[in-house]
């Protein structure tokens, strides 16, 4: 009788604790979306999400926040314990996830591009961990540009001084040139002088057949031209792209095929 019973209460453990997990992914779902608008948009927006970490952001939030937390509620959750037992088992489960969600947050938030500083002719993206290692507050990166990330010129100098400063930074600091603030200057008064360092893009593309694709979809969505843009090489976390900028010196688009010039 007691063997009856207890194969009867096995489907319905099992059905509980699918329940509870599905509870606990919905829940979970809306606060995904919350934090990948935040990490698409906001903090890894177009066109640096898939060069400089958003989609790695996107998979720790979505593996804490979608995985992690259900998973532990469908090995966890017992209907037939009482209900302290079963407030105590979702309260540790909950302190567990947030703890953790928390770390995940903080980390994809620290490593998103700050900036996108222009030296000798490339672009580099710098995380705001690295401006913060430094002592320098984000706020102060605004007088120099009002878009988010600000685009920024660091000015390459021939003062004995300044050179000497790099060269300090460099060695002491471990700072490249493009990390080093007392350099920066505003892109756009200074894009000129960048943009004599645009690339050949009809060469990059002759070699690279995704790469000419995407072109070829950019310049029939804008309908422009080749030579109605400057083509600049962007150098990030995970791949170097090409920044598509406008000669007025806006950002309009990327190509994301990797490459190597």
């Amino acid at each position: 009788m007691e063997e009856t019973m207890t194969i009867a209460k096995q489907p319905s453990l099992i059905k509980s604790k699918f329940k509870a997990a599905g509870i606990h992914l919905g829940i979970s779902s809306v606060i995904f979306l919350i934090l990948a608008y935040f990490i698409i948009f906001k903090w890894y927006p177009f066109p640096y999400f898939t060069a400089d970490g958003g989609w790695q952001g996107i998979r720790i939030v979505a593996l804490i926040d979608l995985v992690l937390g259900p998973f532990l509620t469908l090995i966890i959750f017992n209907q037939n314990k009482s209900r302290r037992e079963i407030r105590f088992d979702l309260s540790a489960i909950a302190i567990v996830q947030i703890s953790v969600l928390i770390w995940g947050i903080y980390t994809v938030h620290n490593e998103r591009p700050a900036a996108v500083v222009h030296w000798d002719g490339e672009f580099y993206t710098m995380p705001a961990k690295s401006f913060k290692e430094q002592g320098i507050s984000l706020k102060e990166l605004n007088q120099f540009s009002a878009e988010k990330p600000p685009l920024i010129h660091a000015h390459r100098s021939t003062d004995i001084e300044t050179l000497h400063e790099i060269l300090r930074l460099s060695t002491e600091e471990k700072l490249a040139p493009f990390e080093q603030f007392h350099l920066y200057r505003s892109f756009e008064e200074n894009k000129d002088e960048a943009f004599l360092y645009q690339i050949n893009i009809e060469k990059i593309i002759s070699s690279n057949k995704k790469m000419k694709n995407e072109l070829e979809f950019f310049l029939k969505k804008s309908e422009g031209k080749l030579d109605n843009y400057i083509y600049m090489p962007l150098n990030a976390r995970y791949h170097n792209v090409i920044l598509i900028f406008s000669k007025d010196g806006n950002v309009l688009g990327s190509l994301n095929a990797p490459y190597k010039d």
